[in-house]
């Protein structure tokens, strides 16, 4: 369907032009938690999506940052829901090497030259790679091999809060398609392509205690940290409070009924599991994430199963008083926390927060604020599933033999397509690399090495994983 030599040698003698698109984008300040430049982002990849030839393309109000949404009609048998995003994390206050608005072009030992910026890897950068490998092949006058729903949203590192509700309005729409796509930049820093077919749930909550409604230490401002001696300490109250909801080295929940609802991994999960760990590289994971040890010193099948089946609670940040540089004494009138729990199947959002205030006022913190912030549901797809299987072909054929992974630790909004009304299966993929991700200095590689593909490389995985879906079960 799509003549791969033709293709490939356009990608290589416009990659100049590609990267400069690129660098555009990453350009345009899309702060979601600070509202910067959001919707000026949505615009300009409005843009793209009618410069590839979409129709219909426009920005769908969410009551938040909208949905940038367009179709593309190949008149292809096939159709793909494409999911993106184009909101970044803040900057504020970190420390770059390079600054984060700037995308510079950065030597970067293996890989080469390298765009660093905001967003380059999560996830600017394979999103304006994929609409470069779709123009690609309509320059070469090949028509594209599916047809495409494109959405890309501008909240989700807000949580998708009002993304849902976009599912849900327009799920007819959204209905009309056989599988959910994301464009990805899959290898690890050596190479290996990385795969995975499932996520964590989460759900994200902010704690309080404060002396206002604890009803001891202070209830309107902090006061002089000598008053101690005769006032309580909010902050000590939460610290407290914390310590009952874990073990003491704060890897097992003792939170009642926590682990109720998780289930076993399935028969396919531990084919999957056993293949997986001929040849996971722990050594790479723990160099990427710059860590000495796994928990528990656990290695091989064990790491693996406590990686993706244990539902976990987590400190994210906690706050009171003066943090800043050198001294102030104050005893803090009130504390904030935000932790997260990420969940397995079959576990719930909808349950942790009754369970955490069950446990709160059981240990006589009925006082403590519980705030919900940004829950998703877990979500799996199947390896049998077509696309799946495509998409294993696809990178076979450029030389690379996918670790595939049953689920994922970390979570995205996807189970509002592959759960009901929808059911899509989906696949993230794509060739290249990049890091630093919500991290100072974020990359994406653009030269690679013999083991990592470049932004000329991932182009053409795109091209290779979409041409070998169109044509999967044909005779």
């Amino acid at each position: 369907m799509v003549n791969f030599e033709k293709v490939s040698k356009y990608i290589n003698s416009h990659l100049d032009e590609h990267l400069r698109k690129l660098q555009e984008f990453l350009r345009q300040p899309s702060v979601s938690a600070e509202n910067y430049g959001v919707r000026d982002c949505a615009q300009l990849l409005k843009t793209h999506f009618t410069d590839l030839g979409c129709k219909n393309a426009r920005l769908i109000e969410t009551g938040s940052f909208p949905v940038v949404y367009g179709e593309y009609d190949a008149r292809a048998e096939k159709t793909l829901l494409v999911y993106m995003m184009y909101d970044t994390q803040p900057f504020t206050g970190e420390e770059w090497t390079s600054p984060p608005l700037e995308a510079r072009l950065v030597e970067i030992e293996p890989f080469g030259t390298c765009v660093v910026a905001r967003g380059a890897i999560n996830s600017k950068g394979p999103l304006i790679a994929f609409l470069n490998a779709l123009e690609s092949i309509l320059a070469v006058g090949d028509e594209i091999p599916v047809n495409f729903k494109f959405m890309a949203q501008g909240d989700e590192e807000l949580g998708s809060l009002h993304f849902a509700k976009f599912v849900e309005d327009h799920k007819e729409m959204l209905s009309r398609a056989d599988a959910l796509f994301g464009p990805e930049a899959s290898q690890d820093e050596k190479g290996k392509v990385i795969m995975t077919l499932g996520c964590k749930g989460i759900e994200y909550v902010e704690l309080e205690c404060s002396g206002k409604l604890w009803g001891k230490g202070p209830t309107q401002f902090d006061i002089h940290s000598s008053d101690k001696s005769w006032v309580d300490s909010p902050a000590w109250r939460m610290i407290h409070a914390l310590a009952t909801m874990t073990s003491q080295d704060g890897n097992k929940v003792l939170i009642e009924g926590w682990y109720d609802n998780v289930k076993p991994p399935s028969k396919e999960d531990l084919e999957l599991i056993d293949k997986l760990v001929k040849t996971f590289d722990e050594e790479t994971v723990k160099h990427e994430m710059k860590v000495n040890r796994f928990m528990n010193d656990l290695h091989g099948k064990e790491l693996l199963l406590q990686y993706l089946y244990s539902a976990t609670l987590n400190i994210d940040g906690i706050w009171s008083g003066y943090t800043g540089p050198g001294s102030k004494t104050v005893l803090p009138h009130k504390v904030a926390v935000k932790i997260d729990a990420r969940l397995v199947p079959e576990q719930s959002p909808e349950e942790i927060i009754p369970k955490i205030r069950r446990h709160l006022d059981k240990h006589g913190y009925s006082d403590i604020i519980i705030r919900p912030m940004d829950p998703y549901d877990w979500f799996k797809t199947s390896v049998r599933e077509p696309l799946v299987q495509a998409t294993i072909q696809a990178y076979r054929k450029l030389g690379h033999e996918p670790e595939i992974w049953p689920l994922g630790a970390w979570s995205v909004p996807y189970h509002l397509f592959t759960r009901k009304p929808l059911r899509l299966p989906f696949v993230d993929a794509g060739l290249g690399h990049g890091g630093r991700a919500h991290a100072p200095d974020e990359y994406f590689v653009i030269e690679g090495d013999e083991r990592v593909a470049g932004l000329a490389g991932c182009e053409k995985s795109f091209v290779t994983i979409l041409d070998t879906y169109a044509r999967y079960g044909q005779k």
